[in-house]
């Protein structure tokens, strides 16, 4: 059996990433900080999961995701680092402490719970990080999300350095629009705004991107890239 550790894995993209892995016989370790309710849901699923509950706005998480996959003395086949959080604050109002939370858990801890991971990660396994579009292109809103998602991106072909000796590789899913609960709490003006930059016309489904993000760990030789899925954003 193979092992993953999914963060903010209850929700969306990172729902949809552990059902699949679950569906192809893997055992994850799903991550997640408040929802108790989704926790509980996706828990009653299949018996080949462990939740962890930890904020990974916050440091210490990183010592509890670690310990929870210690008491299973099992190598990771697979990190995918998915949480993520954003503050719409326009830029006059953008405080320190908003800047630095999305900050953590965008960049921050996804580096720090690497490093610390560093000698759980199987040879060969895989690091795939969620990124997004507005990393890539700029956006009228939330500019530490943005620049944390460059930031995310970048950091995986870092890690290539660190571990290429091992076989490890380490990748980047830029994922578009995609129909979250984030993006479902927009108006239907603004997500009819965001749909017409996007050639296809519509917001991609959490499964569209769980897909690919298979595809990066199941390919061995996707090392070291940050791959587009956004639908043809902004080439209308």
């Amino acid at each position: 059996m193979k092992y993953a550790l999914v963060t903010g894995a209850t929700k969306g993209i990172g729902r949809a990433v552990t059902e699949l892995l679950l569906e192809k016989g893997w055992f994850v370790f799903a991550n997640y900080a408040h929802d108790e309710k989704a926790a509980a849901k996706l828990l009653q699923s299949s018996e080949n999961i462990v939740l962890i509950k930890a904020d990974v706005s916050r440091i210490e998480s990183v010592s509890c995701i670690k310990n929870e996959i210690k008491k299973k003395a099992v190598g990771l086949d697979a990190v995918i680092l998915n949480a993520g959080g954003t503050d719409y604050g326009a830029f006059g109002r953008i405080t320190w402490e908003n800047w630095i939370t999305i900050m953590n858990i965008n960049l921050n801890i996804p580096f720090f719970l690497v490093q610390e991971l560093r000698e759980q990660i199987s040879d060969g396994g895989t690091v795939t990080a969620i990124a997004s579009v507005l990393g890539k292109y700029p956006h009228a809103r939330s500019i530490p999300y943005g620049v944390s998602k460059a930031g995310i991106g970048y950091l995986m072909k870092m890690f290539v350095k660190e571990f290429g000796e091992r076989g490890i590789r380490t990748n980047a899913v830029n994922a578009g629009f995609t129909d979250t609960e984030w993006q479902k709490e927009k108006s239907e003006e603004l997500r009819n705004k965001i749909a017409g930059k996007i050639a296809l016309k519509r917001f991609a489904k959490p499964e569209e991107i769980a897909d690919v993000v298979w595809s990066v760990i199941s390919n061995t030789y996707i090392n070291g890239s940050i791959i587009d899925v956004n639908g043809g954003y902004d080439f209308v």
